[in-house]
């Protein structure tokens, strides 16, 4: 479970910022205890809004940028480079090393994983533990770059990392993490927190990306079953749906290409390259099944298709899964179907968590979303971008945010001509701003 992700210099985000998963109070909403008292109670939802450009798709690019590093930065040396992209909107920035930080519970265990990094090289490392069975924190391993010497001075723990501690130091590359490095080593202590930024850390920046997630596992009749009727669920009423392996240039998809373009991508395509073609099927009013291809059904049935084989994956395994812009194309209702599986004992029996940005207000209603488990992220005329917690704002009424948050009181919304003159209005009130208290 994510407890807490932290960047400094990366695209928008410039200073620290941090997002948290902690549960401030007992009384929180959708908390679960740990038994690890470094974070006691972690929330198994939360939800990110903020205006088109303000940062919320970076803050999704951040986190894959991370699970990405930590498994390719060993066997690819492009790897920092490739994934280096330091703020470009202050000229003392542009070059300095972007930093990371995560916090997670995995394996009855609290983790402490970061690193500091620029094109070239790693500058920092380190890995803390702490067990919820000895409630103690411990340093296993830290590594940080000496400009002076031109060498790595380390840290490593001989009780907690035992193995060939100097022998993995010695083939980790500048430009490699030491995490990566030693577990393709056969690092076997390092073997859990690598296997959950690794695995159980999923971020989907576009949902496209997982467009085949779902149909790959068709031909496993449990899991048709459960997508066909979370379709259902949903009020999507198909009869069935169907995913054949066709060679690529043969997909219906590719067949409405324009000749000129089928043979540039015949071209690049390897040979025998195949796909997933995908087929949905509805009755008629004679009660025949009428096969239809994929791409003719709406937006918002892909798209729902697309995400359930994810979400079924993170429920069936715990993992955390992080979606950038979840209701795109979907309707409310079918979107807060989506966040109640994860708030119910029943369907999220693995404490899996969801992470996700939107514009839907709607969904703030469920009694699943409280005050915690709200966060905005707004730029600021430096073009940075920051994170702010809704629970630093105090307000009268329990659940005040879809209304103030479109009246533009807690910030983190467009400029738009209405809204700044809303804005003009409460300034005239001091001690207000934006019409909610900074606790």
């Amino acid at each position: 479970m994510l407890v807490e992700f932290s960047v400094q210099n990366h695209r928008s985000f410039r200073d620290r910022q941090s997002f948290l998963m902690t549960a401030s109070n007992s009384g929180t909403p959708n908390a679960v205890a740990t038994g690890n008292n470094g974070a006691p109670r972690v929330l198994q939802q939360a939800c990110l809004f903020g205006a088109n450009g303000s940062g919320k798709s970076g803050l999704v690019g951040s986190m894959k940028t991370v699970c990405a590093i930590v498994r390719n930065s060993f066997k690819n040396e492009n790897t920092l480079a490739e994934e280096y992209e330091p703020h470009l909107f202050h000229s003392e920035w542009r070059d300095a090393p972007t930093e990371f930080e995560v916090t997670f519970l995995h394996d009855d265990s609290l983790f402490q994983y970061g690193f500091a990094y620029d094109a070239e090289r790693i500058w920092e490392e380190w890995l803390f533990e702490r067990p919820s069975a000895t409630r103690k924190q411990r340093q296993i391993f830290t590594r940080e770059f000496d400009p002076e010497s031109d060498t790595y001075r380390w840290e490593t723990s001989a009780t907690h990392l035992k193995g060939e501690r100097e022998s993995w130091k010695a083939q980790t590359r500048d430009n490699a993490l030491f995490l990566s490095t030693a577990v393709q080593l056969n690092a076997k202590p390092l073997k859990r927190p690598a296997n959950w930024l690794r695995r159980g850390f999923r971020t989907i920046p576009e949902v496209e990306s997982v467009r085949l997630f779902t149909a790959r596992h068709l031909d496993n009749d449990d899991w048709k079953k459960r997508v066909m009727a979370f379709l259902a669920e949903t009020d999507l009423r198909l009869e069935d749906v169907e995913a054949k392996e066709r060679s690529v240039p043969e997909t219906a998809r590719f067949k409405n290409l324009p000749r000129k373009q089928q043979s540039q991508l015949k071209s690049m395509l390897p040979e025998g390259a195949t796909t997933l073609e995908i087929f949905t099927f509805r009755k008629d009013e004679t009660g025949e099944k009428m096969r239809l291809d994929f791409e003719d059904e709406s937006s918002g049935t892909r798209v729902l298709f697309w995400l359930i084989g994810p979400i079924m994956d993170s429920l069936d395994n715990g993992y955390t899964l992080v979606v950038d812009e979840l209701n795109t194309h979907v309707h409310p209702l079918a979107f807060r179907h989506i966040s109640r599986m994860f708030c119910s004992s029943k369907t999220n029996p693995r404490k899996a968590q969801l992470i996700f940005t939107t514009h839907d207000t709607t969904v703030t209603e469920e009694d699943c979303i409280g005050r915690d488990q709200i966060w905005l992220v707004e730029k600021g005329d430096d073009l940075a971008s920051r994170l702010v917690p809704f629970s630093d704002y105090r307000t009268r009424d329990e659940r005040p945010f879809r209304r103030g948050y479109l009246q533009g009181r807690y910030g983190a919304v467009p400029r738009v001509a209405e809204q700044q003159t809303r804005a003009s209005d409460t300034a005239n009130h001091p001690g207000i701003r934006g019409g909610g208290l900074r606790a």
